[in-house]
């Protein structure tokens, strides 16, 4: 699922790029686009300009400025009359003004007839330059006349040729101001719009720069995500080839596995049949067909298991439960296992504050198995499996994480097969045992659990030595209640602790002293006996002796029978095994022994133990009296269509002494609860998956009709195969009050039944 987000992530990035990238381009394409039209434009706008400028303007303003020299000049030429009247002079005035008047005559008829002269200055221009050209000819003839005075002349060119110039040159110099003013505007315009056009070119190119770099940027990125697209295929590739190969060794490892136990129920079954007379001969083949049938079920167990967690449907309960009970169902189990091997099972409980939590207690078992199985499995007979459990702080607020430890000293792991120890359908091959079964799903399993319960599982492993599991698994610790056992009674006693595991010691010694009890340790029984009798020659006796029953040397039963022969029968002695303690109740008792406790040493129950022992002594012959199952008495409706499971589950209720009927399917049973007078019906086991109407179904309409009518409902318990927490959950929102699983687990099923009909 993880490796499937990850590709789709991977292609939802490629996707985006690929976007972006397009995006990219055509801004590219349009900003270029855009440049193209801006320059183009801003030329030809200054090309028009220049063209403005080189026919309008700039000619004009030319033109103005030789009028102007030129009027100048022919001021100059009258003043010289004033001066030199000789025929020479004349000669070259009439000269003078015959090549002035010429180029003059140019320039004015330009400015008169050009467009960019306005008003009536260039049409002034004209008629006053006609104008001057008769006072210039009556000036020259007048200066040829010897009869005109000089003065004749001066007035009339001071008051008749100066005045005229003097109009013409104003003329002259508005049309010259005004030329010159649209050159200025013209060239400030055609400057402006240079720079616009530099500038705009320099942004345009920078965008375009820019927007290359990053589609380039993002081209490089399409190809590294293609390449890691092209890498996950491969790996999906290697991957899928790779599960292939291990389903198909897990499918061969599973038709050995599973037709192993089914081989062993029929030909034992065979067996049975052909020695019906045989009492013990049928005994036997009854008791390994149920190993059989106990091995089988946990194989289609764990498959069931690895496909719920595959498909993400298996669900966690979060409720309370203690570890003492917990740990106790894990050692009840796994005793037998390293009995039959003979191995040694040391069991270490650390100082556990808090022993009641809120968890799934159901599946911490289940990992707890899984690693005690497999270090049972894989320890040759004579080794050493040690369990051990510590409470930790945790980095969860309001959480405590508590460390499981399983250490064997069997044939360990490669350094290679300890990357996939946790990877589903892995068997190490090349072990010590080839007949070793199972699934290979069993670490797989442990270690989705452990993670979806928050916790971590961690691995050391060295060929030949032996492996090291370790559990972490934060927990909510349940707040202790006013109503918990006071054992303010046992402070000041004074207990000596005998056991060869100096960590049992240290964790006994710091349990104890916690309730304020005085606690020393004797690491043998010779230690131990010298203790007791050196603190009762010092008339300072222990109030208790907690002595372990499996110790090299003096073990816990002599050790017992020597301290009775010194010190008497006074002082309580309780013996501490992480066996089963009735193999040698008898002979403990022979001894002197006064109680018994089980490994793990918790809290709680050594608390119970010692003040069983050490104040309340009436109770002592309680602490280890076998549970005598009193006959039950009540009416049990057994639902369930399949014929043979019915006849299976009537037989085992029955044998309890209660009366049970039968129902077919649910409509029946709905039938039957509704017939009958109220409280009929002391309890309903239901199978959950039925013709006609199916156990759900049908607990809502009993729940109705009950509701309806008026009558007491009867609890309801679900029988089923459907054994998952989901099924669980359907069960208990319908109206049912207990949930039991297929094959029937009769210790369940009598805890059950004395639940209801005690």
């Amino acid at each position: 699922m993880v490796e499937s987000n990850s590709t789709e992530e991977i292609k939802n990035q490629f996707r985006a790029t690929s976007r972006l990238a397009a995006i990219i381009a055509a801004v590219v394409v349009v900003l270029l686009i855009a440049s193209y039209v801006v320059i183009t434009n801003n030329v030809v706008s200054l090309t028009n300009q220049i063209d403005s400028i080189r026919t309008g303007a700039y000619p004009v303003s030319v033109a103005a400025g030789r009028v102007e020299t030129l009027l100048v000049q022919l001021q100059t030429l009258a003043d010289r009359s004033l001066y030199v009247r000789t025929d020479e002079a004349i000669n070259g005035m009439e000269r003078s003004y015959a090549q002035i008047d010429e180029d003059l005559n140019g320039y004015i008829t330009l400015l008169a007839e050009s467009e960019m002269v306005t008003g009536t200055e260039g049409a002034n221009l004209q008629a006053g330059y006609d104008k001057l050209l008769s006072l210039q000819e009556q000036l020259i003839v007048l200066a040829r006349d010897d009869s005109v005075t000089d003065v004749e002349i001066a007035a009339f060119v001071n008051e008749d040729i100066r005045p005229l110039i003097a109009e013409l040159l104003q003329s002259d110099i508005i049309i010259l101001e005004e030329s010159s003013d649209s050159v200025e505007a013209l060239y400030a315009n055609g400057s402006a719009r240079g720079t616009l056009t530099i500038t705009l070119a320099t942004v345009l190119f920078g965008v375009v720069l820019v927007s290359l770099i990053v589609y380039l940027f993002m081209l490089r990125r399409r190809i590294q995500q293609q390449e890691i697209m092209q890498q996950k295929v491969e790996d999906a590739l290697a991957l899928a080839e790779s599960a292939s190969a291990a389903k198909s060794q897990f499918l061969s490892n599973m038709s050995h596995d599973i037709r192993t136990p089914m081989n062993a129920i029929v030909g034992l079954t065979t067996i049975a049949n052909s020695h019906i007379d045989d009492k013990l001969r049928v005994q036997e083949c009854l008791n390994r067909i149920t190993t059989s049938s106990k091995h089988l079920l946990c194989l289609i167990n764990d498959v069931l298991d690895m496909s719920k967690i595959e498909r993400g449907k298996i669900m966690l309960n979060e409720e309370r439960f203690n570890f003492p009970d917990m740990i106790n169902e894990v050692v009840t189990i796994v005793q037998p296992q390293t009995r039959a091997k003979q191995l040694m099972l040391d069991i270490v409980i650390g100082n556990i504050e808090q022993e009641v939590v809120i968890g799934d207690s159901m599946r911490i078992n289940q990992a707890l198995l899984n690693l005690l199985g497999n270090a049972v499995k894989y320890t040759p007979e004579g080794g050493t499996v040690r369990f051990s459990l510590s409470e930790h702080t945790s980095r969860r607020v309001g959480y405590r994480d508590y460390r499981f430890v399983v250490q064997d000293n069997g044939v360990g792991m490669t350094e290679e097969f300890v990357k996939h120890i946790f990877d589903p359908f892995e068997r190490e091959e090349g072990g010590f045992d080839h007949s070793i079964e199972g699934a290979g799903l069993g670490m797989a399993i442990t270690k989705n659990v452990v993670e979806m319960m928050g916790g971590t599982i961690e691995v050391e492993s060295t060929k030949g030595k032996g492996s090291t599991f370790t559990m972490t698994i934060p927990l909510k610790p349940v707040e202790a209640s006013e109503a918990e056992e006071d054992f303010s009674e046992l402070r000041g006693l004074e207990v000596l602790i005998v056991d060869d595991d100096t960590d049992v010691l240290e964790n006994t010694t710091a349990i104890l002293k916690e309730v304020g009890v005085v606690g020393s340790g004797a690491s043998s029984g010779l230690e131990a006996v010298a203790l007791v009798v050196q603190a009762h020659i010092a008339k300072n006796d222990y109030q208790a002796v907690i002595v372990d029953w499996m110790m090299p040397g003096v073990d816990g039963i002599e050790t017992i029978r020597r301290i009775r022969e010194e010190v008497g029968d006074a002082m309580p002695i309780v013996l501490l095994t992480a066996y089963d303690w009735t193999e040698v109740e008898d002979e403990a008792r022979d001894a002197g022994v006064t109680a018994f406790i089980s490994k793990p040493l918790f809290k709680s129950r050594l608390c119970h133990v010692l003040k069983a022992c050490c104040v309340e002594q009436a109770v002592q012959a309680a602490l280890h009296k076998k549970e005598v199952e009193e006959k039950l008495s009540g009416r049990i409706l057994l639902v369930e269509d399949n014929e043979l499971n019915r006849e299976i589950a009537h037989e085992l209720i029955g044998q309890t002494g209660a009366e049970v009927e039968e129902a077919c399917d649910g409509a029946e049973a709905v039938a039957m609860i509704s017939q009958a007078p109220d409280g009929y019906y002391d309890l309903v086991f239901m199978d959950m998956k039925m013709p006609r109407m199916d156990g759900i179904e049908a607990t809502r309409t009993i729940c109705e009709l009950a509701v309806q009518d008026k009558r007491r409902m009867p609890p309801i318990v679900a029988m089923t195969a459907n054994a998952f927490s989901d099924d669980r959950i359907r069960a208990l929102d319908a109206g049912m009050e207990g949930f039991m699983t297929k094959p029937i687990d009769v210790k369940e099923l009598h805890r059950t039944l004395r639940l209801y009909l005690s």
